[in-house]
């Protein structure tokens, strides 16, 4: 009696030698970002960046960097003079490999807003020549980790991978647009007196610095 044509492919199959087979290990669960991004096996669930910030940001981010800035004038002109001297007077860095990040002051008036761009900022005019002497980041997306690097506090070592440390970082920034920046009026700010706390990261200390406020007020509209 001749086989079945399926009976005939299944002893085939069967005779295949194992070297053919391919094993497959599995694997946990990843989860893809909108971007196309993968999660790594590192990702901790557990971790919760934004319970990490609320609970640092008022008693101890906040007096840290009061303690350590300057009014913007004073830390332009130390910067402009010796970065490395105006970093350790106003501002922190983790290892001598990275550029100091340093915490000011300001109050000036607000020359020119860019918001159509969720990387939004304004420019800043802080001593009346009409220039604009810096320009501030008002999200939501920000530019950098400069409020994470002002930290003098928390590090790396604090957490478990580098996949937890820039979670942290993205948190911070993602505090202070919800807290203050979503609020403000985007279409009336030209113009505005702006008071704020910021820290700035000296990769270029000849550049125009670009700030990542930690507390921000507007005046009142006329």
């Amino acid at each position: 009696m001749v086989p079945s044509r399926r009976l005939v492919i299944a002893i085939l199959a069967a005779g295949l030698p194992l070297a053919a087979c391919k094993l497959v290990k599995n694997e946990p669960p990843q989860v893809a970002s909108a971007a196309g991004s993968v999660a790594t096996s590192f990702d901790n669930p557990a971790f919760d960046p934004e319970k990490t910030v609320e609970e640092i940001w008022q008693p101890k981010l906040l007096p840290t960097l009061k303690a350590k800035a300057g009014p913007f004038a004073e830390v332009r002109q130390a910067v402009q003079g010796s970065p490395d001297e105006a970093g350790k007077r106003f501002g922190y860095r983790a290892v001598d490999s990275m550029p100091w990040t340093v915490a000011a002051t300001v109050e000036g008036r607000i020359t020119a807003a860019d918001t159509a761009t969720r990387a939004a900022t304004v420019e800043v005019d802080t001593d009346g020549d009409g220039a604009a002497d810096l320009a501030v980041q008002i999200g939501p997306v920000f530019k950098g980790t400069a409020l994470r690097d002002s930290i003098d506090f928390i590090s790396f070592n604090s957490f478990a991978n580098q996949i937890e440390y820039a979670k942290f970082g993205k948190a911070l920034n993602a505090h202070i647009y919800n807290a203050t920046l979503a609020a403000l009026p985007r279409d009336k700010l030209v113009g505005r007196k702006v008071t704020l706390l910021g820290v700035f990261t000296l990769d270029d200390p000849k550049a125009k610095p670009l700030v990542s406020p930690a507390e921000l007020s507007l005046e009142a509209a006329p």
